[in-house]
C-alpha cells in the first residue's frame, strides 16, 4: 500500500481514482497542518484529498512536507485534535508582521487598512491599498506593502518590509507621506510564535523618526481560535516614553479570519479598562 500511494502521489499524469481503490493517506504540510483522507487525485501544482470533517480538499504541492499512508485497519475518524484547518494568515498580528509570508500565488484582503495582497513567491508578497476613513474625511491615502521574508532555521524566520503612505488633502491641497521600515526575526511555526521587531521611519514634515520596538506572539487554542498579541515600545525625548499593547482573539475559516482586537495602555485603561476594541479581517481569494 505505502509503495502503491507514493507512485500515485509522485506522478503528476494523475487525474482521478474511484471509490473502491481510494488510498487513505496522512499530509503534513510545511506550515504544521495535518490533513487525513482519500487519495482522489494530484497535477503539479495541487494534490486533492476527500476528508471527513471539512469535504474535498485541495492542497498546494509546494506546501506539502511529507506524506503517510494508512493501512487497510487504519480507522480514518477525524476529530479537531488530528485535523487543523490551515491558518490562511500567519503573516499579520493586529498591527505588525511576523516573518511569515502569503501563498505564493495566493491573493488576499484585508481592512484595516483596506489591502490587496499577492504572494509573488515564497519569500515576496507585496500589498497596495487605501483607507476608507482617508476617503470619508477627502483625503485620500495610498498604502504599499512590500515584505521578504527568509527561512534561516528550522524554526528561526528573518523578514524585512515596507509600510508606505501617501496622502493628500481634497480641500486644502496639501500632501504628506511616511515610509517605516520594519525587520526582525520570527521564533517557532505559524501557529505558535514570537516576533521581534525594529522599525526605522520618516514621517514628511517631521523628518526621521528615531527605532522604535515590538514584541509580538500568537497561539493557537483549538482547531479554529488562536490568542494574538503585540506590544510596541517607543523611547522619546520627553519625561517617559510611550508604551502600547494589542490583545485580542482569531476566528478560523477555511476562507479566512476574524480578528477582535483590543487598543490597551495605561491612559486609555482610565476610561475603558479592557481597552478600544477594533476588527480585522483576511479573506483568501
Amino acid at each position: 500500500m505505502s509503495v502503491i500511494v507514493q507512485a500515485q502521489i509522485e506522478d503528476p499524469k494523475i487525474e482521478e481514482t474511484n471509490n473502491k481503490s481510494k488510498a487513505k493517506i496522512i499530509v503534513y504540510t510545511k506550515t504544521g497542518e495535518i490533513y487525513k483522507g482519500f487519495f482522489i487525485s494530484q497535477n503539479k501544482d495541487f494534490l486533492e484529498i476527500e476528508t471527513n470533517s471539512v469535504g474535498t480538499i485541495k492542497i498546494p504541492t509546494q506546501r506539502i512536507k511529507n506524506i503517510e499512508s494508512l493501512n487497510e485497519d487504519d480507522q480514518l475518524q477525524e476529530t479537531d485534535e488530528d485535523e487543523r484547518l490551515e491558518q490562511i494568515n500567519p503573516v499579520r498580528y493586529m498591527i505588525g508582521t511576523s516573518a511569515f509570508n502569503y501563498e505564493k500565488g495566493g491573493n488576499y484582503l484585508r481592512n484595516n487598512p483596506m489591502t490587496y495582497h499577492r504572494g509573488i513567491s515564497d519569500n515576496f508578497s507585496i500589498g497596495v491599498g487605501t483607507s476608507i476613513w482617508g476617503m470619508v474625511l477627502r483625503v485620500p491615502i495610498i498604502y504599499v506593502n512590500p515584505q521578504f521574508t527568509k527561512q534561516l532555521g528550522k524554526n528561526i524566520h528573518y523578514k524585512i518590509g515596507l509600510d508606505a503612505f501617501a496622502g493628500a488633502s481634497l480641500e486644502s491641497a496639501e500632501a504628506a507621506g511616511a515610509a517605516i521600515l520594519n525587520t526582525g526575526v520570527t521564533f517557532g511555526e505559524p501557529d505558535l510564535n514570537l516576533t521581534g521587531t525594529i522599525y526605522y521611519g520618516a514621517i514628511s514634515d517631521v523628518q526621521r523618526i528615531d527605532p522604535f520596538y515590538s514584541l509580538a506572539g500568537m497561539a493557537r487554542i483549538s482547531k479554529k481560535l488562536m490568542v494574538v498579541s503585540e506590544g510596541f515600545y517607543i523611547p522619546t525625548e520627553f519625561d517617559g516614553n510611550i508604551s502600547f499593547l494589542f490583545y485580542g482573539g482569531r476566528y478560523l475559516t477555511e476562507t479566512a479570519s476574524y480578528d477582535l482586537g483590543f487598543f490597551y495602555n495605561q491612559e486609555i485603561t482610565e476610561f475603558i479598562p479592557f481597552g478600544i476594541p477594533f476588527i480585522a479581517i483576511t479573506v483568501k481569494l
